[in-house]
């Protein structure tokens, strides 16, 4: 275990806001959430060192077709889920699209996980790239055929100015120093090239309702928590300005409120027992159900500029 200071303002004047407990029960530590008194980022202090953190990813942390699937029900279960994933990575990409006016060239996803975004970026037509810590980057060689290279991107020493789209959709916050990494990101980007950054969002009106019950703090895997202020903060000192941020997400993904309220029908949770040879199918159609409940709440907290998830669009500063 390590402690670090604020990795945007570098002070070490914080307060302690809660500590909560590794939802797989891979530790038996709690983990504190604190947050900086002088820029108000939220991190996890003290926390595993870089070396350490492989532990705390158990299998089941990524999605894979083939995960768990032993039965013929499993099986189905995750030929659905795998058109639910891709119905909502074309509308991700459909935005991307939108917003940056890109819909061709070189995209790099930095850890890209089991590559599911890649596969789709490439169907649009896109030279797909990816960098990945964990072992879901042997599976998105192996069953996807996806140019990965294993590891952080600081080790990968891509090219100057190579990439036109880098995107990060939820992997900021899992970084040991997210402005080392930005810093890269403006290093590898072409001038005229785009970055997108997805993140919880600390100001949404999950955070302020359910305080530690929030999903979005996954301790210790995640080790920051970022707002609208502290990510804008970060981008506009290594360089980047943001032109755009999107509070909103697909009406059939409410993301973290479902896991936050039941705790149980964490989708995560299903393949670990599906792998154990176990029926999810309740718990499926539960899931199924709340998350239908569930969409328009999200869908407002977004109108007023408040989502659980938040979504900036940068390029280079001129």
């Amino acid at each position: 275990m390590e402690n670090v200071k604020c990795n945007l303002c570098n002070l070490d004047d914080i307060r302690i806001l809660f500590s909560k407990r590794d939802k797989f029960g891979i530790s038996d530590e709690e983990f504190k959430v604190v947050e900086c008194r002088g820029c108000g980022l939220l991190y996890v202090n003290p926390r595993p060192s870089p070396e350490e953190m492989g532990r705390f990813y158990p299998e089941t942390y990524s999605w894979k077709e083939t995960l768990g699937a032993r039965s013929f029900l499993a099986r189905r279960l995750r030929g659905l889920e795998k058109n639910y994933r891709y119905h909502l990575l074309r509308d991700e990409i459909a935005k991307v699209i939108k917003c940056t006016g890109r819909n061709s060239g070189k995209v790099l996803d930095v850890g890209c996980g089991t590559g599911d975004r890649l596969d789709a970026f490439r169907s649009h037509g896109f030279e797909t790239f990816g960098v990945e810590i964990s072992e879901s980057a042997d599976y998105a060689q192996r069953a996807l055929g996806l140019n990965i290279r294993k590891g952080d991107l600081l080790t990968a020493r891509f090219p100057d100015k190579f990439f036109d789209l880098i995107t990060l959709y939820h992997v900021l916050e899992h970084t040991h120093n997210p402005r080392r990494v930005c810093e890269e990101i403006h290093r590898i980007l072409k001038d005229d090239g785009f970055l997108v950054i997805q993140v919880p969002n600390k100001e949404s009106m999950q955070y302020q309702l359910l305080k530690r019950r929030w999903a979005a703090f996954d301790v210790p895997r995640d080790l920051h928590y970022f707002g609208t202020k502290t990510l804008e903060g970060l981008l506009q000192k290594t360089g980047f300005e943001v032109f755009r941020t999107d509070h909103f997400m697909n009406w059939w993904h409410p993301p973290t409120l479902v896991p936050s309220l039941f705790p149980s029908l964490d989708p995560q949770k299903a393949w670990k027992e599906e792998g154990r040879g176990r029926s999810t199918l309740l718990q499926r159609v539960e899931w199924i159900l709340c998350t239908l409940m569930a969409g328009p709440f999200t869908q407002l907290e977004s109108l007023i500029g408040h989502g659980a998830i938040v979504t900036f669009y940068a390029k280079k500063q001129l």
